[in-house]
C-alpha cells in the first residue's frame, strides 16, 4: 500500500531526533518468526538404484514402442509355405517358422533393407539404384535383382543362387556368389564357397533333392538345412559313403531312411517331433 507525502512527514516527525534503531533486536525478532528449513533426506542407495532402473525401463520401452510402430513383420506360422510381396514388388516365400521384418518408413528410399530369421526364397525386382540388402545381425547379403534361397539363423547365413549374382559380406570380407553356387558364413571362419549344380538348398520349397556322388554327411546336412532333421551316430561311429540318387516330394524322413539303407544303416526316432534320429549299423558300403 502506498503512503501520501503528508503521512510520511507525520511519521518522520513522530520520531525523536536522537532516535537510534535497535538492529540486533530486530534481527532476533525476525529469526524467531522464520521457521527452520527442513533438511533433505538422501534416498537409500538401493532405493535410488530401483528408481533409476524404473526410469531406464520406461525410456527403453518407449523407444521400443516407437521403433516397433515403423516395422512391418511378415511371419509364417502355418504348416504350409507362405508367399508375400514386398513394397517394391519383390516376391518372397517364407518357410514355416520364419520371419522377415523391415522399416516401412525407409524401405525403398535409398535401399531395400530387411532382416531375416529362418529361411526364405526371394525373387528380387531389379533396381540398381536401390540395392536389396538382407541381414541377420552378423552378415549381410546385397543384390540388385536376382533369385536366391537364403537361410539366416543365429550367426549363420547361407545363400544358394538360382539366377543372377549376389554379394555376401561379413566384417571386412565380401564374396560374389553367382547362379548355381552356394556360400556360407559362420562366426570366426572365412566364407565358404562351393558349386551348387542341383540347388538342393531349395528342396524345402521345390521338394527336389539330387545326389551325385554326394557324401552321406553332406546329404544329411541338406536334410537338416531344409527340414530341421537332426541325426546322431550311435557311439560316435560315423559311416562314410556316397549317395547317387534323386528324390521328389519333400518327404524328409522317407529320404533319410532310404539313404541310410544304402549304407546298411538303421534309423531310429529319438524324439516326439519326428525330427530327431539315431543312426547305427555296420557301415556295409
Amino acid at each position: 500500500m502506498s503512503l501520501e507525502q503528508n503521512d510520511i512527514d507525520q511519521l518522520v516527525t513522530s520520531y525523536r531526533e536522537d532516535f537510534t534503531p535497535d538492529v540486533e533486536r530486530g534481527l532476533r525478532q525476525l529469526h524467531g518468526r522464520l521457521k527452520p528449513a527442513r533438511k533433505m533426506r538422501a534416498l537409500p542407495r538401493r532405493r535410488l538404484l530401483a528408481v533409476a532402473a524404473v526410469a531406464l525401463l520406461v525410456v527403453v520401452t518407449a523407444i521400443a514402442l516407437l521403433t516397433r510402430d515403423t516395422l512391418t513383420y511378415l511371419t509364417n506360422e502355418t504348416a504350409e509355405l507362405a508367399e508375400f510381396q514386398l513394397p517394391d514388388g519383390t516376391a518372397l516365400t517364407l518357410q514355416r517358422g520364419s520371419q522377415v521384418s523391415y522399416d516401412a518408413t525407409t524401405y525403398n528410399l535409398d535401399a531395400r533393407r530387411l532382416t531375416l530369421d529362418g529361411q526364405a526364397y526371394f525373387e528380387v525386382v531389379p533396381d540398381a539404384g536401390r540395392p536389396f540388402i538382407v541381414s541377420n545381425g552378423h552378415a549381410a547379403l546385397q543384390v540388385t535383382g536376382t533369385a536366391f534361397n537364403l537361410r539366416a539363423q543365429a550367426e549363420e547365413m547361407e545363400v544358394e543362387v538360382s539366377e543372377g549374382t549376389v554379394v555376401l559380406r561379413q566384417s571386412n570380407e565380401s564374396l560374389p556368389v553367382a547362379a548355381m553356387e552356394c556360400a556360407l558364413v559362420k562366426p570366426g571362419a572365412p566364407i565358404e564357397h562351393r558349386p551348387a549344380p542341383h540347388l538342393n538348398h531349395h528342396a524345402w520349397r521345390t521338394g527336389v533333392l539330387q545326389f551325385d556322388h554326394t557324401p552321406i554327411e553332406e546329404a544329411l546336412a541338406y536334410l537338416s538345412d531344409n527340414w530341421g532333421i537332426s541325426c546322431e551316430w550311435e557311439n560316435g561311429r560315423v559311416c562314410s559313403y556316397e549317395v547317387n540318387t534323386s528324390y521328389r516330394g519333400g518327404d524328409a524322413v522317407a529320404v533319410l531312411k532310404d539313404i541310410a539303407q544304402l549304407g546298411g544303416i538303421e534309423v531310429r526316432s529319438t524324439g516326439t517331433d519326428g525330427k530327431h534320429f539315431l543312426l547305427k549299423g555296420s557301415c556295409s558300403q
